[in-house]
């Protein structure tokens, strides 16, 4: 009889051990990497230059923190604007002499960013080229506005 009573004890005390191992009551933790948060515009840039038909020009600037940055093509003179021009105008890093852009839009100047996107940190630039329409030399005013 003994032996069927301490058989008993350790199967009870076995299934109680059993049924406390998946109850823990501690909170779980999860571990989640945080995505970075574009810091806004805090530094704008003018800039202006002439662009000749079939070229191009790039103005470099620096971002400091991961952040939006926005392009605005402000205004554009010349004898080489036809009715129906467009600029292009893209963001990308310099590369030698010439931008190398990794997003870029045509577009036609105004008060509001032409091209926005968020990037950095480091040395980005700013390419305004031809994409085909002008007749001529044509001077640009843009900004660009970043972290």
């Amino acid at each position: 009889m003994l032996n069927v009573r301490a058989a008993l004890t350790l199967v009870c005390a076995g299934a109680l051990s059993l049924a406390a191992c998946g109850n823990d009551s501690s909170a779980s933790s999860t571990t989640t990497s945080a995505s970075p948060v574009a810091a806004d515009a805090t530094t704008s840039e003018r800039f202006e230059a002439t662009v000749a038909a079939g070229g191009g020009i790039f103005y470099s600037f620096n971002i400091a923190a991961y952040g939006n940055v926005a392009v605005t093509v402000l205004e554009t003179t010349g004898t080489g604007l036809p009715d129906d021009f467009a600029i292009g105008v893209g963001i990308g890093r310099p590369s030698g002499t010439s931008c190398t852009t990794t997003t870029a839009i045509s577009a036609v100047p105004g008060d509001a960013a032409q091209l926005t996107g968020t990037f950095g940190p480091g040395i980005f630039c700013v390419r305004i080229y031809d994409v085909g329409t002008l007749t001529g030399p044509v001077r640009v005013a843009a900004v660009v506005a970043h972290s």
